[in-house]
């Protein structure tokens, strides 16, 4: 058998689109009729503010099931969750550079294991009850960026062409779509959910950029820059999302600051301890990012 085929060129291109799909369909069939049949319980759909996640229960609740293999190894092991943060900063900055160099197909790898890191990290915290003031403002910067990596890796693979700015946008308006919650939570207006938070922005470019080597290949053949289209237009999808998502955001907190409203989607604060305003409770667990800004 010629194991070198299978790994470069066309058929290293279908093997890896293969064991992607395999790797994260299958068990996805398997959830959705575990569901089906009531075996598992889907994370209950949270009040809108803003306006609701593209992401649905369905969805956040499969990538939970999946990863709790992986929430019980961690929760036996001496990890601490300052550390995996850590971890996932180093992976993000690796995710930068194979989409940098054009290695999509090891970017989307990279991608999905940095985001995983860091929901394990919030699950971890919760799990051993070790969340911090200063773990919980480490989390929300590194946060932060990790997408700038991510995001800067892709406009240095587009650098010099129109997508350039695109990833650009995509940048500027998922910081601000990060900042405009996180600055209205700090006046009191708690709710700001809307359509692409980061579980999304991830979601969409992890999965163009599994596809794209395959897709591009075929298209483009193998050429020494593919434009790789896929992960261009899911670029452009984000741009539009997430200026929408800043735009509803921002109109939804003013609204509610000149109102003097205050709509929360929380117990109250005077019912909370501290801990609590730090990291949700597990009953809030099902949300890939929910104990951080997004």
């Amino acid at each position: 058998m010629n194991y070198q085929g299978l790994l470069s060129g066309p058929g290293g291109d279908l093997t890896f689109t293969v064991c992607f799909v395999l790797f994260f369909g299958l068990p996805f069939l398997a959830y959705v009729l575990l569901a089906a049949v009531g075996a598992v319980d889907l994370p209950a759909h949270k009040r809108v503010g803003s306006g609701r996640r593209l992401l649905q229960p369905l969805f956040v609740g499969y990538y939970y099931w999946l990863l709790d293999p992986v929430f019980r190894f961690t929760e036996k092991t001496s990890l601490r969750p300052n550390q995996i943060t850590l971890v996932s900063l180093l992976t993000s900055a690796l995710t930068a550079a194979a989409i940098a160099t054009g290695h999509f197909a090891l970017a989307s790898t990279l991608l999905i294991a940095a985001a995983t890191l860091d929901i394990i990290d919030g699950h971890l915290a919760r799990a051993k009850r070790l969340a911090t003031s200063s773990g919980a403002f480490l989390d929300s910067t590194i946060d932060r960026i990790c997408d700038g990596l991510i995001f800067g890796g892709c406009a240095a693979y587009y650098g010099g062409t129109p997508m350039m700015y695109v990833c650009l946008v995509v940048m500027i308006m998922s910081f601000t779509v990060s900042y405009a919650r996180a600055r209205g939570e700090t006046l009191g207006i708690v709710g700001a959910e809307g359509l692409m938070q980061r579980a999304e922005r991830i979601t969409i470019l992890g999965i163009a950029l599994a596809f794209s080597p395959i897709i591009g290949h075929h298209l483009e053949g193998f050429v020494e820059h593919p434009f790789y289209g896929l992960t261009a237009a899911a670029l452009c999808l984000l741009a539009l999302l997430n200026t929408t998502t800043a735009v509803a955001r921002i109109s939804w907190t003013m609204t509610r600051l000149k109102d003097g409203q205050r709509f929360t989607l929380v117990r109250p604060l005077a019912n909370r301890s501290p801990s609590d305003l730090l990291v949700p409770s597990t009953a809030d667990a099902p949300d890939a990012f929910n104990n951080r800004v997004s």
